[in-house]
């Protein structure tokens, strides 16, 4: 099970471990159901880490702007008790976002009362 909170201006937002070929990391991930990828990592923070290129592919944003030609790097992440591996593409925002591939067979619970973020696997699977 996967534990975060809703910050202050309303994001689920989850702790995340991310490890490149060189370092590891512990952010803060805001949690983007409009990102369908697995990772979206600052050009500043993906640099120290040692990320492998692995594509050149077409990206949608979500104002509808496509980008012909975005690099998607390859990197491993602490998720749900393992460590998994993801495809991350760079950004020039400060945000660390973590998109909907991550959610496939799990189960989402945001509750805006407690402020509380679980993520847990379906018992549909």
């Amino acid at each position: 099970m996967i534990r975060g909170e809703i910050s202050a201006s309303g994001s689920p937002i989850i702790k995340t471990k991310i490890i490149g070929s060189r370092a590891e990391i512990v952010t803060d991930g805001i949690l983007d159901t409009g990102f369908t990828g697995h990772l979206c990592l600052p050009i500043t923070t993906a640099v120290s880490l040692g990320l492998e290129l692995t594509a050149i592919e077409k990206v949608e944003l979500a104002d509808g702007t496509i980008l012909e030609d975005e690099p998607v790097f390859s990197g491993r992440m602490e998720w749900n008790g393992g460590i998994i591996d993801v495809d991350i593409v760079l950004t020039k925002s400060a945000d660390t976002l973590l998109g909907t591939a991550l959610l496939r067979g799990m189960y989402v619970t945001l509750n805006y009362s407690t402020n509380e973020v679980v993520i847990k696997k379906s018992n549909y699977e």
